[in-house]
């Protein structure tokens, strides 16, 4: 599996499931949009959080239109459309980490949330990334 950090919009609202074993776990889709102009393209991904994870993503009230930046693992799995009768490849992420956009703003009617950022603990702004920089061979066009 490969690991991943994905920017993204949720694309609809969370819902708090139990499994047959009583784990609390909830999925949902986000859209990650890449590119600019005629060139944009949408890439959609399951998401996957459970336990602690699931909960304070509901206690963090995000929702349909939530910007979000989440980590995970990554994996390329069997689907099958809604109707059931296509059968189709998806891209699902078992959630690590995840946290609100920083220029993203949510109106919150109890102040849980301040300037965007989700303030519980392991709910973190992640740190800037190592940059490595070398000798580079040229991609191929």
């Amino acid at each position: 599996m490969a690991q991943v950090f994905v920017f993204g919009c949720v694309t609809a609202d969370l819902q708090l499931k139990q499994s047959q074993k009583q784990t609390p776990y909830v999925s949902f889709d986000l859209a990650e949009h890449i590119g600019y102009g005629d060139g944009q393209r949408t890439i959609y991904y399951q998401v996957w959080a459970w336990r602690e994870d699931a909960l304070r993503l509901i206690r963090l009230k995000v929702k349909k239109g939530s910007m979000i930046w989440i980590t995970g693992s990554l994996e390329l799995v069997d689907c099958t459309s809604q109707n059931g009768n296509v059968k189709t490849k998806c891209l699902k992420i078992s959630l690590d980490n995840c946290g609100y956009m920083p220029s993203w703003q949510q109106k919150q009617q109890d102040g849980e949330l301040t300037g965007g950022h989700g303030t519980e603990a392991g709910f973190h702004d992640p740190s800037p990334p190592k940059v490595l920089d070398g000798e580079r061979e040229p991609l191929p066009e």
